[in-house]
């Protein structure tokens, strides 16, 4: 029995409602209003797919409701973890999308946690046309948690919309007729969800000391302490305010990097400029799996800045660092200014970053190491040409 259940031997079994709402019904529930009078309940449409490299294989699709006082969500949870979850690999990895009227509750948002977190092959992507109680803390940082956690959490546009009534309406052969303020709305919402994204600090204070400290690790009690955290920004050519997060692997799960494609990937963008931090350089795997995807993306801006390199002495981990720079990502280390930037964006913009002693000759003393592996496996070109480019914040 998965965390989120809640163990009652009378537990009812939920399915969906059907799989298809009538035209009517989303118009109504769907409509992403500043003020929603009268819409209480929560719609969920959902799909499931396998992933089969770029393209998804569905397995499951339908619509829940709030029944019996439980939310539609947790009604989705309680399903697929009794029908689904059973039938499925866990060699395998599976998305799941949802298109709610409504964001998840505080309550539902702690459930869906705990959901993800013990299920490491599973994504979940939600899509509101309303945020609900979004004034609330413990709502804001459930929403924040869900984020953290590696789920995409995002309001309703009109792609989402055309998607939600192409999949899930029974709209009798009609094109979607977006409806008046549509767009202005998705855009109130959209603000309202970023600022709470915005304001969450995915890393404490002594956490970012701790697991961002340069030195080199000696000692091996240490080194298990050592977590690979991924904090990346996500800048547009639109306008928008950017996009940032924090993403951490642990034992037994994904690695931080191959949770930072998904989500990149299910955002399908194409010309922006992404700008990581890590605690630690990736390992090859995921330099091979980074090195592909900014191939297939030439207009994408992908920079790398790494605290520590990992196992930097071992010839795979050297080549996969290679692979990284052949494919035109620039990987440097983190000095003095990276470390300002990601604390000022991650963890305290209010209050100034401290650098430890010795944290600017450390960083030196790394990317002269990081230079020799370029140099060893004859990228000096290469060396020369990023030599030229200007990564990361300025100099103040």
């Amino acid at each position: 029995m998965g965390p989120f259940c809640l163990g009652c031997s009378h537990r009812k079994c939920y399915s969906p409602i059907r799989n298809l709402i009538s035209q009517e019904t989303f118009k109504f529930h769907f409509k992403n209003l500043g003020y929603a009078k009268g819409r209480k309940d929560t719609f969920l449409c959902y799909e499931v797919t396998r992933k089969d490299c770029d393209s998804p294989v569905s397995l499951h699709h339908g619509v829940f409701k709030n029944k019996d006082n439980i939310h539609a969500e947790i009604c989705f949870l309680y399903w697929f973890h009794d029908k689904v979850l059973k039938v499925l690999s866990p060699r395998e990895e599976f998305k799941i999308t949802w298109y709610m009227s409504w964001s998840p509750c505080f309550e539902c948002a702690e459930q869906i946690v705990r959901f993800l977190a013990t299920h490491h092959n599973l994504s979940l992507d939600i899509f509101s046309s309303r945020l609900y109680n979004v004034q609330d803390p413990e709502t804001q940082q459930n929403l924040c948690r869900l984020v953290q956690e590696g789920a995409q959490v995002a309001a309703m546009d009109l792609y989402e919309f055309k998607k939600c009534w192409k999949k899930f309406v029974d709209n009798g052969g009609r094109r979607f007729r977006p409806w008046k303020r549509l767009l202005t709305n998705f855009r109130y919402q959209d603000s309202k969800l970023q600022e709470i994204l915005r304001r969450m600090d995915p890393l404490s204070e002594e956490e970012f000391y701790s697991q961002f400290y340069n030195q080199r690790v000696k000692h091996l009690c240490y080194y298990h302490r050592m977590k690979p955290y991924l904090c990346y920004q996500l800048e547009q050519f639109n306008g928008q305010a950017p996009l940032k997060g924090c993403l951490l692997s642990e034992k037994g799960k994904q690695h931080a990097e191959i949770l930072f494609l998904d989500k990149i990937r299910s955002m399908e963008l194409s010309q922006v400029t992404i700008t990581c931090y890590l605690t630690w350089s990736p390992c090859p795997n995921c330099a091979w799996q980074l090195a592909a995807f900014k191939r297939d993306r030439p207009d994408l801006i992908l920079h790398i800045y790494t605290s520590r390199l990992y196992f930097h002495w071992k010839r795979p981990f050297q080549k996969g660092l290679c692979s990284l720079w052949q494919s035109g990502i620039l990987v440097d280390v983190m000095d003095l200014p990276q470390f300002t930037d990601c604390w000022t964006n991650f963890v305290n913009p209010k209050r100034p970053f401290w650098p430890w002693k010795g944290l600017e000759i450390i960083s030196r003393r790394t990317q002269r190491r990081l230079r020799r592996i370029k140099e060893s496996w004859g990228l000096q070109d290469l060396v020369n040409d990023f030599g030229n480019l200007q990564l990361g914040p300025p100099m103040s």
